[in-house]
């Protein structure tokens, strides 16, 4: 090969790495969320990607009294009436359009429990998601952090579908 082809081969290689250097971590996969304030687990979430976007659906509740499964995909229970046509709570995607901003993800995130948007930013640490939910348009200073951790599809009671046939369903909150 020519010096020039070595060029070029370098090149290409050194911004490859650098792309891998500045892009933020997997965040894909299976997580259980903890409710900042009781620091009770609260449900599983399944992060997934389509079409170049991040969104995270839960599939999953944990009862807070008992910490067993009240509500899955399977079962389908409870409502999240704070939206329009009222979905299930389980199916739902409150985390929705999370694109890569180098050393984390930014998007939206909604409150199953009133309805409200978030702006919301999601970065990896080991096997613990920091994901902030912020005031829109206050840049992140007004809001706060959730901690989830890593979970294995073994922890549920039921098969998982495979995210790949997941298409997102991005939730409309009524009108007050």
């Amino acid at each position: 090969m020519r010096k020039s082809a070595y060029k070029l081969l370098l090149i290409s290689a050194l911004v490859m790495l650098a792309v891998q250097l500045w892009a933020a971590d997997n965040i894909l996969g299976l997580w259980k969320t903890v409710d900042d304030e009781t620091g009770k687990p609260r449900s599983y979430v399944m992060i997934y990607m389509y079409q170049g976007k991040v969104y995270g659906r839960i599939v999953a509740l944990i009862s807070e009294t008992t910490g067993e499964l009240e509500d899955s995909l399977e079962i389908k229970k409870f409502k999240a009436d704070k939206y329009v046509g009222d979905p299930y709570t389980c199916g739902l995607d409150f985390l929705y359009e999370l694109v890569d901003k180098g050393k984390e993800w930014k998007g939206s995130i909604t409150d199953p429990k009133d309805g409200k948007v978030y702006d919301c930013s999601v970065k990896r640490d080991g096997n613990k998601l920091i994901v902030r939910g912020s005031l829109r348009g206050t840049g992140g200073l007004l809001g706060r952090n959730q901690t989830w951790h890593k979970a294995e599809p073994s922890e549920l009671p039921f098969k998982l579908p495979d995210p790949a046939s997941f298409i997102p369903s991005v939730p409309t909150p009524k009108k007050k």
